[in-house]
């Protein structure tokens, strides 16, 4: 009983510590040297692309294909020794261990193609094998804490329906947090709180300012070339 309680204390303490160490060696790492901040095949306007970082899809391929042999020698053994009472056992290890691995890799790549383009106006999303789509930031009604041990945000559109999610740790996290907290402030300061606000967020007077308190269906997002829903055309 104690070697029970010992085992999942540690395991608990293990999965507590570790995701702290690991965002805090990305930190430290992101500070020593600058990442590309647009890909690839992205927009001509591109302002950045948020995406996970290479270990992680490395980190998958590599148990998957390590996995893939396993189940590959387990399958070979059983194929040799039919007669055996451990062959079927063998096999089912074997196949199961197959599949696991070719998951594995498939998230690996789904991993690679996942990505989100910020444009001034939009976001181009893409998150596995599905297809790319575009966000509108009048989109955005609300950004919630995406659980998991290294955290992160989800954006959900008026009806509930998510419209992306990444991690803490993804390259261009906190490009993209600047970017909602301009494009998306309403939404931004009711996740974030008030004391995050964004850049162009009045300090006083909003409403005096025609920027609204409260966000309406209609309403649009102010952007950087707005000073909110009613402001009169210059």
């Amino acid at each position: 009983m104690g070697t029970t309680i010992t085992s999942v204390t540690i395991a608990f303490v293990i999965a507590a510590v570790v995701p702290v160490v690991v965002t805090s060696a990305i930190r430290r790492g992101d500070r020593k040297r600058k990442h590309q901040r647009v890909l690839a095949g992205a927009a001509p306007d591109a302002l950045f692309t948020v995406r996970p970082r290479r270990w992680q899809r490395v980190i998958l391929r590599t148990i998957g294909i390590l996995v893939i042999v396993l189940g590959g020698v387990l399958l070979l053994g059983a194929a040799s020794t039919t007669d055996d009472p451990d062959a079927l056992p063998m096999g089912i290890a074997g196949t199961v261990a197959l599949l696991g691995g070719v998951a594995f890799v498939l998230l690996a790549s789904a991993l690679a193609r996942t990505r989100i383009d910020a444009l001034p106006d939009r976001l181009i999303v893409r998150k596995g094998f599905r297809t790319e789509r575009e966000v509108h930031h009048t989109a955005i009604a609300s950004i919630r804490p995406w659980t998991g041990p290294y955290g992160g945000i989800q954006a959900r559109d008026p009806e509930g329906t998510v419209l992306f999610d990444t991690v803490s740790i993804a390259i261009g996290y906190p490009d993209l947090e600047a970017w909602l907290a301009e494009r998306a402030p309403w939404a931004w300061v009711a996740y974030a709180g008030a004391g995050t606000p964004a850049p162009n967020w009045p300090t006083a007077g909003a409403a005096a300012q025609g920027w609204p308190t409260l966000r309406g269906p209609a309403e649009p997002w102010p952007t950087p070339d707005d000073t909110g829903p009613g402001t009169r055309p210059r």
